[in-house]
């Protein structure tokens, strides 16, 4: 099967630097622009999938209905952002100056857990396990599909189909495309292969990595 994860395009928050979260912004005038370049792509590409879902936020949403104009789009709240608590809709001068214990802490850390009000990253991680469960049995072994969702949810969806219990940062521009060639006869063996031995040869093949982050289509 055909996995394809993809960032929105550009939002109003994005443009101002601000932490969105779960808050529902618009797509900016150059996310708009990001959105049509991607459907440029798509259509040039043929990619023609049998099933489109996406964040119920706006950003996201938006950026699905220019990208797939003439799919039905299925949302799904599971692919949201996280919620980052009070960062929520602040700058991170905003939240220096509001919150500087807390700044000094996430700066040092990186981490969301120190976060008041944010989403712990261990549901963040349980919601991007059920989204990939859902991705690879819910379909059938031909199906492609496509999900517009977040930056940040995405790095917890990709460090699940890699089989790594290590998220890493990524650069995630707006409207890349992650592209994943999986085999959901052998994702159960090569999940419980991966927590002890690694996964075997013979199962390598039914897993391939197309795209990372590709967001040619903007150049």
């Amino acid at each position: 099967m055909r996995v394809v994860i993809v960032r929105h395009g550009q939002s109003v928050a994005n443009a101002e630097g601000r932490w969105q979260g779960q808050l529902d912004y618009e797509l900016s005038a150059e996310g708009l622009r990001q959105a049509e370049l991607l459907r440029g792509r798509f259509t040039e590409e043929k990619f023609d999938p049998q099933f489109v879902y996406a964040s119920p936020l706006i950003r996201a949403m938006g950026t699905a209905e220019i990208a797939m104009p003439a799919k039905r789009i299925i949302t799904i709240d599971d692919l949201k952002e996280g919620g980052a608590g009070v960062f929520e809709g602040r700058t991170m001068d905003e939240i220096r100056k509001e919150y500087p214990e807390v700044a000094l802490e996430f700066e040092r850390t990186r981490n969301f857990n120190s976060v008041p009000n944010a989403e712990s990253r261990f549901d963040f991680r349980k919601r991007a396990q059920t989204v990939v469960d859902f991705f690879v049995r819910g379909h059938n072994k031909d199906d492609e599909i496509v999900a517009f969702t977040h930056s940040g949810l995405m790095m917890f969806i990709i460090a699940v189909i890699m089989g790594t219990n290590r998220v890493w940062t990524l650069r995630i521009p707006n409207t890349s495309v992650f592209d994943f060639r999986i085999d959901p006869n052998t994702w159960n063996i090569a999940n419980s292969l991966s927590g002890s031995q690694g996964v075997s040869a013979q199962n390598t093949g039914g897993f391939e990595v197309r795209r990372f982050a590709d967001s040619s289509h903007l150049n």
